[in-house]
C-alpha cells in the first residue's frame, strides 16, 4: 500500500530558521569586505573630485585672467577654491571619512600656471591618495 502525503506548500519553521542562519552568517562575512570598498571608493572620488575641482581652478584663472587659489587645511574634510581679490568662493566637501594629511595652497596665475608644483594628499581608512599639481600646469591625481 503506498501513502501519498498532501501537497505541501511552503516551509516548515526549522527550514526557515536554517535559511536565516545561513544568510546571516554570508552577511556577516560580506560586511568588512563592503566597508573596505566603500572606503576606497570614497578615496578614489575624493582625489578624482580635488584634481576636477583644481582644473576648474585653472580653466578660470584663464578665462577671467585672473588669479585663483584653493586652499587645504591638515585633518578638514573641506577645501576653499576662490578668486584671490573676491568675487567667487566655493567650499568643497570630501566624501565621508575622507580628510585632508597636510596644509596646501595651490594657486594659479592669470594665465593658469600654478606658481610651484603641489602635491595634496588625502587619507581615510582605506589609504592615502595624492593630486599633483606639476609646475607646468598638469594635474593628476593617484588613487589606490
Amino acid at each position: 500500500m503506498t501513502v501519498f502525503l498532501a501537497d505541501r506548500r511552503g516551509m516548515s519553521l526549522v527550514e526557515l530558521v536554517a535559511a536565516l542562519l545561513i544568510l546571516g552568517v554570508l552577511l556577516g562575512l560580506a560586511y568588512p569586505s563592503w566597508q573596505r570598498f566603500q572606503a576606497h571608493q570614497s578615496l578614489r572620488y575624493g582625489a578624482a573630485q580635488v584634481a576636477t575641482d583644481l582644473r576648474e581652478a585653472q580653466e578660470r584663472a584663464k578665462a577671467e585672467r585672473r588669479e585663483y587659489r584653493a586652499t587645504f587645511t591638515s585633518g578638514s574634510s573641506q577645501y576653499r577654491v576662490e578668486r584671490t581679490g573676491g568675487g567667487f568662493s566655493h567650499l568643497a566637501e570630501l566624501p565621508r571619512g575622507v580628510t585632508v594629511a597636510a596644509d596646501a595652497t595651490v594657486t594659479f596665475s592669470a594665465f593658469g600656471r600654478p606658481d610651484s608644483a603641489y602635491t595634496i594628499s588625502l587619507q581615510n581608512s582605506y589609504g592615502s591618495a595624492t593630486v599633483t599639481v606639476t609646475r607646468g600646469g598638469g594635474i593628476r591625481y593617484v588613487a589606490p
